[in-house]
């Protein structure tokens, strides 16, 4: 039961270690400085309830109300204890002591209470606080399947086995990372690990066959002080956090050549060993980093590790919902080092952008006079400025790059897709070319069909997941005659790119949609460059010759049997909660 705050003391003077988590609401602290656990040290925290990796009752009848069974509640409090773990374990704290044996505790200036009362594994009067949260872990609970191992008998329990409890040397671990020849006690026999069966009909084995035979391909072009990254969802078929690719090498490159200064302004942040290494390192030699990050109305981040390098970090800032902005994100993507060099575009820090699963465009510019504008736009948002509040940017037009001339705009203050990207569709000639994740902005549209009637040719690539949203606007472009290609692949479409006549190019973090343009943080580049253009245009002809024809009229589900690989990635391409086989369009008797 949840415990009211009362009889407040003061906050400790000093700082006490972390001895042991038992669970988010249960530590031991070193209160005596000897480091051992003795019994007036072990707290529970306050107003928070959570499950624990331990059976009991009380844990039992509280999973059948929520409608779980024990061995998923189980697997939840295991992943909460993990939670914990990574918020507090080893660091020093303070703590305020209330009744019976309650306490609020701190840590880096942060309240742990508050944290963990808003995660996705704390529960309110009976019901998760976070219920989306809560309903993804329940999801990871049933696909992961934790059994608990004793590496000295080679035997597995499940989670709610008696004996398994007890278990000595023991840990948890999914039931695929078990070894081959692991044998399941006598009391969880009917749950052993046996070998997969095949159960894909031909389908699923061609399908197999055909990505095996697909080697990956790298992309990219530089020109004096611009380096361009493309990333080619034809080729990848599994996310990643193996730091391969061409933009997962050169961003660790330039964290490690930095010497004062990184500032990072991130949607969101997947743990990818080798770049969080590398912010380490950097932030041991002395340099400054600092992080602007989204955060929506509840208190979440889309992507799984971002509030963990907040708190690594000494100076970190989020876009917590001003009520007036609310549903306003801050999207961008970009880093500026030592105040001389920008890396930008539409890539996440994420296994599937990092990877190159997903099709992105990133830029690498060496300039310090671009390099000043990122940071007044970093600034801003980190003086809690962000969104509508920021002022437009100054000076950020036609910067001579050697071959290049750039402009430099950002959302919602310098309205680029009103301004400057109409104004540029209205002028084609020749062609328009446009890799998109998004397609909804109304002006935009009617600039394209007006340029269709002059005949200019246009042609879009686009997300397979967006093209089933009911606010795409392809199905108008095509009744007017714009090809349009929904693609076909595991990975997204996720660039934010236009091409226009071998002489533009527009990229950046902005989709080509009203919030894009008009309500979140986000940042564009124009770019005026024969060479870039050309590169990049040659890049679009060959994903489009990748796309069947029969997308230039029908729609390809996003996790189906219409989208190469996307069936057997372990992702949930279409964000409907079910993943791979357990969706219906993945199944062997579905119909692409």
């Amino acid at each position: 039961m949840l415990i009211a705050y009362v009889s407040c003391i003061l906050y400790s003077r000093n700082s006490v270690k972390v001895l042991k988590i038992y669970s988010p609401s249960e530590i031991a602290l070193d209160i005596n400085k000897n480091g051992k656990i003795e019994i007036n040290e072990k707290f529970t925290v306050d107003g928070i309830e959570t499950f624990s990796s331990n059976t009991s009752d009380y844990q039992k009848n509280f999973a059948q109300n929520l409608n779980i069974d024990e061995e998923t509640a189980l697997s939840i409090g295991y992943f909460a204890e993990k939670y914990a773990q990574n918020l507090l374990e080893d660091k020093n704290v303070k703590f305020k002591k209330l009744e019976n044996k309650n306490i609020i505790v701190h840590f880096n200036g942060k309240n742990y209470n508050k944290i963990v009362q808003n995660s996705p594994f704390s529960f309110k009067n009976g019901k998760p606080a976070n219920k989306k949260g809560f309903e993804k872990q329940v999801q990871l609970a049933k696909s992961y399947k934790l059994r608990i191992y004793n590496n000295k008998s080679n035997k597995f329990h499940r989670l709610n086995c008696k004996y398994g409890q007890v278990a000595h040397d023991s840990l948890i671990i999914p039931t695929n990372q078990l070894p081959k020849d692991a044998q399941a006690c006598k009391y969880c026999k009917d749950y052993s690990v046996q070998k997969k069966k095949q159960t894909q009909d031909e389908k699923n084995l061609k399908e197999q066959a055909i990505i095996k035979t697909i080697k990956p391909q790298k992309f990219g072009v530089s020109q004096e002080k611009i380096k361009l990254i493309l990333t080619d969802l034809t080729t990848v078929f599994k996310p990643s956090d193996k730091c391969t690719t061409e933009f997962c090498m050169t961003l660790v490159e330039q964290i490690n050549n930095s010497n004062n200064t990184i500032d990072m302004a991130l949607y969101g942040y997947t743990n990818i060993p080798d770049i969080t290494t590398a912010i380490q390192h950097a932030i041991r030699r002395g340099v400054r980093v600092r992080l602007v990050y989204d955060v929506n109305t509840k208190g979440e981040n889309f992507y799984s590790d971002t509030f963990n390098l907040a708190m690594t970090l000494a100076e970190s800032k989020a876009d917590y919902g001003d009520a007036k902005y609310q549903g306003a994100i801050m999207h961008n993507k970009f880093f500026i080092f030592d105040s001389k060099t920008v890396l930008t575009g539409s890539a996440n820090i994420s296994q599937t952008d990092i990877a190159g699963f997903n099709s992105n465009a990133i830029i690498l510019i060496n300039s310090e006079e671009i390099a000043h504008l990122y940071e007044q736009e970093f600034n801003q948002m980190y003086a809690d400025n962000f969104h509508n509040k920021k002022i437009p940017t100054q000076n950020n037009k036609n910067i001579l790059l050697g071959d290049s001339i750039v402009s430099v705009y950002f959302s919602p203050q310098d309205n680029f897709i009103n301004t400057v990207l109409v104004t540029l569709i209205d002028n084609a000639q020749d062609y328009i070319y446009i890799p998109t994740f998004v397609l909804t902005h109304k002006k935009l549209s009617q600039a394209l069909i007006n340029a269709k009637a002059r005949n200019v040719d246009i042609k879009v690539i686009l997300d397979a997941t967006n093209a089933n949203n009911d606010h795409s606007a392809h199905e108008m472009l095509r009744q007017k005659g714009i090809e349009v290609k929904t693609e076909n692949y595991a990975g997204k479409m996720h660039s934010k790119s236009v091409i226009i006549d071998d002489r533009y190019l527009v990229l950046g973090s902005m989709n080509l949609s009203y919030s894009g343009n008009s309500r979140n943080d986000e940042n564009v580049l124009l770019i005026e460059n024969t060479t870039l253009a050309k590169y990049y245009k040659n890049f679009f002809e060959y994903v489009w010759k990748k796309i069947p024809d029969i997308w230039l009229t029908k729609n390809a589900l996003g996790e189906s049997h219409d989208s190469l690989g996307s069936c057997f990635d372990g992702i949930d391409n279409d964000f409907d909660e079910k993943t791979d086989s357990e969706d219906p369009a993945c199944k062997p008797t579905s119909h692409p």
